[in-house]
């Protein structure tokens, strides 16, 4: 018996580094040498570590897709999946890659963003839908959310990006610092007047339209940037003229620069430095 642990102790006294073993992971450390917090959600079976979100950015403006794309790069939870500025080609990607998280621009080729929102919404309930503006203003903020938007964002908001990401992905609503004092504003009812309560008498689609004929687009050119026919377009403008006691296709079009311009001046008025 004696000899026995004679042996032990001589084998212990060859090989100190035996009894200091556990040492060298202390705490929550695994046997592979990497900190792992007990709180922290484990790594994909794959190997590959977790699995991100998907998201599809949507937007007109070239420079403003670089910029989101940048900021997501930088993201442990999100990767892009597809990007374009073509309403037609959205749709496609958003079929393809089943994104979790959307962001919409408000103008777009060949279609509009509260279009493509709703779109998205039929297409795939549980998507986190957010739109991203350069100009916002109360109407389209409503226009977006009713459409099934989580959340608005203006250009100036890209700080907030990722967090607007997180919470909308995890079912909450969120809308951007430059966008809140119009929401503020418009439940304490100070945008009635502004907009004229004959607006909100149109549909997103005659709105949509409405703004193109403010800019001066023809009737044809409308009908091939919406992808629909010069009818279609007539039978829109014949509605819009009814709702807005209007009795004439000049008297439309004058109607909807004047309101564009009113809209144009209210954004100078609420930030001169965003023109």
């Amino acid at each position: 018996m004696q000899q026995r642990k004679n042996r032990r102790l001589a084998a212990r006294a060859l090989n100190p580094r035996r009894k200091t073993r556990e040492k060298e992971w202390p705490d929550n450390r695994s046997v592979y040498g990497s900190k792992k917090s007990l709180t922290e959600e484990p790594d994909d079976v794959s190997g590959k570590g977790p699995t991100k979100a998907k998201v599809l950015v949507v937007h007109r403006i070239g420079f403003v897709r670089a910029g989101v794309l940048s900021l997501i790069a930088k993201s442990m939870r999100f990767v892009v999946c597809g990007e374009t500025d073509e309403a037609p080609l959205a749709r496609e990607l958003f079929v393809r890659h089943h994104p979790d998280v959307s962001l919409v621009g408000m103008t777009l080729r060949g279609g509009d963003g509260i279009q493509l929102i709703k779109e998205f919404r039929s297409l795939n309930p549980a998507v986190a839908l957010i739109a991203l503006s350069q100009h916002p203003d109360a109407l389209s903020v409503q226009r977006a959310f009713r459409a099934g938007a989580r959340g608005y964002l203006g250009i100036d908001d890209a700080s907030e990006l990722l967090s607007a990401f997180n919470q909308i992905s995890a079912g909450h609503s969120y809308v951007g610092a430059s966008v809140l004092p119009l929401v503020l504003d418009g439940f304490a009812g100070r945008k009635k007047a502004r907009l004229g309560s004959n607006m909100s008498m149109l549909s997103d689609r005659e709105l949509e339209i409405f703004s193109f004929i403010g800019r001066g687009v023809s009737v044809s050119e409308l009908a091939t940037e919406l992808h629909v026919s010069v009818k279609t377009i007539e039978t829109h403008q014949m509605r819009m003229k009814e709702k807005l006691a209007l009795h004439s296709a000049a008297e439309l079009r004058q109607k909807a620069r004047e309101w564009l311009a009113k809209s144009a001046v209210n954004r100078i008025r609420e930030d001169p430095e965003s023109e």
